[in-house]
């Protein structure tokens, strides 16, 4: 019986124990498989299958993560964008991965694409490598400038637009104007979103 290394990233408990559920529905199908799962958001190194949540803007953010992930494993990406972006906007490290939107796939879809992708690692040989063949040149990553940095740090230290205004010695309509570029980046649309991009960045900061 092969074991399948599986990495579940996503901070939806329900949409965890769904995906959880999917692929051991599927291993008991299967018979010829074990499923060994990990939920830690990068554990990524000796997966043969990755399942992870974006989070807004995260999509054109470096991912080392990822970039550093088993060959040949299996990436399948879930989103929330109406539409994804231009395929040459997106990260060197999620080309070639599966889009899933999470809006709009439904159980028997996602069956279908995790069973497809268990069948593939199903039939690899055991003697895979880690070793990514994904490089940086040329990456369209996305980063902040220098007072778009200043304005996101005092947003995740707590302050308001005055305190980061008078921190930085410019006015609250400036910093508001960085804010406002920064959700232009990255393709943020509402203060959630905005929200949630902040807390990923002091993650990964």
């Amino acid at each position: 019986m092969k074991k399948i290394n599986i990495a579940i990233n996503t901070r939806n408990t329900f949409l965890r124990e769904s995906l959880v559920a999917i692929v051991n529905e599927l291993i008991s199908r299967s018979g010829n498989l074990k499923a060994a799962f990990s939920y830690k958001h990068n554990d990524f190194l000796d997966k043969d299958i990755i399942i992870a949540e974006v989070l807004p803007g995260e999509i054109y953010l470096c991912n080392t993560s990822i970039k550093n992930r088993k060959k040949n494993s299996s990436v399948i990406i879930l989103h929330s964008y109406d539409k994804l972006p231009e395929k040459e906007l997106i990260v060197n490290c999620l080309k070639g991965v599966i889009f899933v939107s999470i809006k709009a796939v439904n159980i028997d879809k996602m069956f279908e694409i995790i069973g497809h992708e268990l069948k593939k690692n199903e039939l690899l040989p055991l003697t895979q490598g880690i070793d990514s063949p994904l490089i940086c040149t040329n990456c369209p990553h996305k980063m902040l400038s220098k007072s778009q940095v200043a304005v996101a740090t005092g947003i995740i230290h707590g302050f308001d637009i005055g305190k980061i205004s008078a921190l930085n010695k410019v006015t609250p309509k400036t910093i508001t104007w960085h804010k406002s570029k920064i959700m232009e980046k990255y393709s943020l649309n509402n203060n959630y979103d905005f929200f949630q991009f902040i807390n990923l960045l002091k993650e990964r900061w």
